[in-house]
């Protein structure tokens, strides 16, 4: 069985993505984010993308988005965050991604 999988949107505020084990094709991944053992939200690839289904990734339903809340993240902060499958700590492809601050202070 192999996770397969990618986060292609990466902000303070939200995290976008797509997960999906070959050995169970059709059943959505529950993932977990987190900073260390800070875990910031948790969600389900379950969303629809046709593009992963023509690719060949079970029915296309392997799509999350992570809405994080306000003030979660400092936006001058940058951070090393994970997405793991709930239960089995497995890593997405590319865990931990770095997350760069937003905003930067010149002096």
């Amino acid at each position: 069985m192999a996770l397969l999988g990618h986060v292609g949107t990466l902000t303070h505020r939200r995290i976008v993505g797509w997960a999906w084990e070959s050995g169970t094709p059709d059943v959505p991944v529950p993932l977990v984010v987190a900073i260390g053992s800070q875990v910031l939200g948790r969600c389900t690839a379950d969303q629809y993308r046709e593009d992963l289904e023509v690719a060949g990734y079970g029915l296309g339903r392997c799509g999350f988005v992570l809405a994080l809340p306000p003030h979660l993240l400092r936006p001058r902060q940058g951070y090393e965050i994970a997405v793991r499958v709930e239960g089995s700590g497995l890593h997405l492809p590319g865990s931990p991604y770095v997350l760069e601050p937003a905003v930067r202070i010149v002096r």
